[in-house]
């Protein structure tokens, strides 16, 4: 049995041959993990940094994908939205306006054979985007008068809503009513300060 703790570096190509192909493959396994640790492992981890960085591009993409896919369809709520505003602002009225829906409203009681004992609008009051404009309405007439004023006046140009509707008899022999109610119309702030 040979005696391999002796062998010197110097002479390799003198070696056995179990020695040199022991050599040669620690050689090859050296150069291999050097190659691995300083090359082959940053150029990893660099592709894996690319592969995730990727897969977030795609996954960006496929969300401002569908928000594009969907944007024809949000401008056409959008639109129709707008549309609606509009008309619901055009049944506001402006500053100017209130004393001809004043005018409209009695001229619908009076159409309607009712006889006003007040008529006249409340202090106006201050809400998030609107101001609320309250119109008090006191009047006597037939119950069948008083409806189709109620309806006549829901088919006005501008919003008008009532709210705190009282009724009674004027006596208790009569079929006249006392009809009291508290009204409400709408204005933009802006409309209103634009006026002013």
């Amino acid at each position: 049995m040979a005696n391999y703790t002796e062998l010197d570096f110097e002479e390799i190509p003198e070696w056995p041959l179990i020695p040199q192909v022991v050599m040669v493959v620690l050689m090859v396994l050296i150069l291999q993990g050097a190659g691995y640790w300083f090359f082959l492992k940053p150029q990893l981890e660099a592709l894996e940094g690319l592969a995730q960085k990727e897969q977030t591009l795609k996954t960006t993409v496929a969300i401002k994908a569908n928000k594009a896919a969907t944007l024809p369809k949000l401008k056409e709520q959008l639109d129709e939205l707008s549309e609606r505003y509009d008309y619901l602002s055009r049944q506001l009225p402006v500053q100017k306006e209130l004393a001809n829906m004043l005018a409209s409203v009695n001229e619908v009681g009076l159409k309607n054979s009712l006889t006003f004992t007040r008529i006249d609008w409340g202090e106006k009051q201050n809400q998030e985007f609107l101001y609320r404009l309250p119109l008090n309405i006191e009047l006597t007439g037939d119950y069948h008068n008083i409806g189709d004023f109620t309806q006549a006046i829901a088919e006005l140009p501008r919003i008008i809503n009532f709210d705190d509707i009282d009724w009674q008899r004027v006596s208790q022999e009569s079929s006249t009513l006392h009809f009291r109610v508290r009204a409400y119309t709408y204005q933009f702030k802006p409309e209103v300060e634009d006026e002013k």
